[in-house]
């Protein structure tokens, strides 16, 4: 264990340009890590419960490592890429639209149902592959002799909530697929599916430590090696 815990640590939190990863400096620049957001624990933190502390695993980075460094400019702008997704979603609404009316799904509520879960479910495997991924990516781009630790955060009276905004949200889409009956239900699986991908990045693979702790949510309280 590091004698950290003993005085008021700087804690600088930074994107990775691999999603679930995060960079972590500490003491300005005298310590460098790359942190996995998805081995925070007690994951019940993401859904506003109060643990004394939470625990996340990181991986020493020597100072000069830039192989997490994202780039200053992005191939691909945000209304690009929204631009790319568009066809995808028409290409899938317009399915799932042609299934509901050929089927006479809108009147059998157990199929629906069915279909509203299967969409999350498939939302959920499309996280878990490109978790799986990154975690290879970044094994590869790490050392074998890396040195492991393990950052300790002990949480305040302030709540995580992110997780409920979009289960909410997801309820709401399951009333109003519930509640349609024109084949237009497939516009709101699409909508459901991109939600569910929210919902599981913010409480699974990418919950916000770095704007928790910036927010006071979380404090330092200690760091040890594994």
């Amino acid at each position: 264990m590091f004698g950290w815990q003993e005085y008021k640590m700087e804690i600088n939190f930074r994107n990775s340009n691999i999603g679930c990863y995060q960079i972590v400096e500490i003491d300005g620049h005298s310590q460098k890590y790359i942190m996995d957001t998805s081995t925070l624990t007690p994951k019940r933190y993401c859904w506003g419960l109060l643990p004394q502390n939470i625990t996340v695993d990181m991986t020493e980075l020597d100072k000069k490592n830039a192989s997490f460094e994202t780039k200053s400019k992005t191939l691909f702008g945000t209304s690009t890429i929204a631009i790319m997704v568009q066809p995808i979603v028409k290409i899938g609404y317009d399915m799932l639209r042609n299934l509901f009316v050929n089927y006479e799904i809108s009147q059998q509520i157990f199929i629906k149902i069915v279909l509203y879960f299967i969409s999350m479910l498939i939302s959920y495997f499309v996280i878990w592959n490109s978790l799986r991924r990154a975690h290879k990516i970044a094994a590869e781009r790490l050392p074998k002799e890396s040195k492991k630790v393990r950052l300790t955060l002990r949480t305040t009276k302030r709540r995580e909530l992110t997780g409920y905004i979009f289960l909410f949200l997801n309820l709401a889409c399951l009333l109003f697929f519930l509640m349609l009956n024109n084949g237009e239900e497939g516009a709101i699986l699409v909508i459901n599916g991109i939600i569910s991908l929210a919902l599981y990045l913010s409480v699974w693979t990418m919950p916000p430590i770095g704007f928790s702790y910036r927010n006071k949510f979380l404090t330092f309280e200690k760091i040890e090696e594994l």
